[in-house]
């Protein structure tokens, strides 16, 4: 009975969260006179569904722009950002130098500065190094500054500590160097933690909108939450097209997190500590 109480208030809570989500859905479909139109009551009519608001939202927005320079956000911050943090990771963690400690504490201290500490400073440098103006320059004024995080440092360190040194010395005995242990057989151990990483990546990225607004200044280099941003300046405003675009925007994040779910759960966020 206990068991089955606790499934129940479960999906209740489940429920409430997945709610406003579902209302979005739903409404995306729904005529715009009709989208607030009978409460969560309207969640169960089917009167008038379409996709106008999907083909409306792509066109006002410029939607397939906003998702190319989003994906290749991500990707960049994704792909340099797991090469060199889990390196910087790895070598605080294993590597004995000078400094070692000091500089593990300038690591942590970054970690409690928010994005709009940084934005003005981070603007500056970008501009002194000439990543402004252009399309691609304006890519990488996106993705350089973020390559690296003070926090997936710790946290593949922390994995890295945690790993039993037995590994390495049988490496070490087979000939293999530092960057051999971390490449060959260090850096498969923290799967887990590399995907955790991962997907924190894609939800900060996929919707910053702070940094993007700063530096995006021409409409080919907007980001999807820029894109979705415009649909409430842009005349008519018109709310089913905002909710479709919400929801076309929220699709990749899911995905990403359904693929790399498993890895999640299998993430340790204490280990090492």
């Amino acid at each position: 009975m206990k068991r089955l109480l606790g499934w129940l208030v479960a999906a209740a809570v489940a429920l409430g969260f997945l709610l406003p989500l579902l209302w979005m859905l739903h409404a995306s479909f729904r005529p715009e006179a009709e989208v607030f139109a009978g409460g969560l009551r309207g969640l169960v009519s089917v009167r008038g569904l379409g996709c106008d608001h999907y083909v409306s939202a792509w066109r006002r927005a410029a939607l397939g722009i906003g998702l190319l320079n989003s994906f290749l956000q991500v990707a960049g911050i994704l792909g340099l950002g797991l090469l060199f943090n889990s390196l910087a990771a790895f070598a605080l963690a294993r590597l004995e130098f000078p400094g070692r400690r000091g500089l593990f504490g300038l690591v942590l201290v970054l970690i409690i500065l928010p994005v709009e500490v940084l934005a003005v400073p981070l603007l500056l440098t970008v501009r002194d190094l000439g990543l402004t103006g252009g399309h691609v320059r304006t890519l990488a004024a996106l993705v350089l500054p973020f390559a690296v995080k003070a926090f997936n440092i710790y946290f593949l360190r922390q994995h890295f500590l945690a790993l039993p040194r037995d590994l390495e010395e049988a490496a070490v005995v087979d000939g293999a160097g530092p960057f051999r242990i971390y490449w060959s057989v260090a850096l498969p151990a923290i799967r887990p933690a590399l995907a955790t990483v991962l997907v924190l990546d894609v939800l900060t990225h996929w919707s910053d909108f702070i940094w993007p607004l700063i530096v995006c200044t021409r409409a080919e280099s907007r980001t999807v939450q820029l894109s979705l941003a415009n649909l409430f300046t842009q005349p008519p405003i018109q709310w089913g097209d905002i909710l479709a675009c919400a929801v076309l925007i929220t699709l990749p994040v899911l995905l990403v997190f359904r693929l790399a779910q498993r890895h999640v759960v299998a993430s340790d966020l204490g280990a090492g500590i």
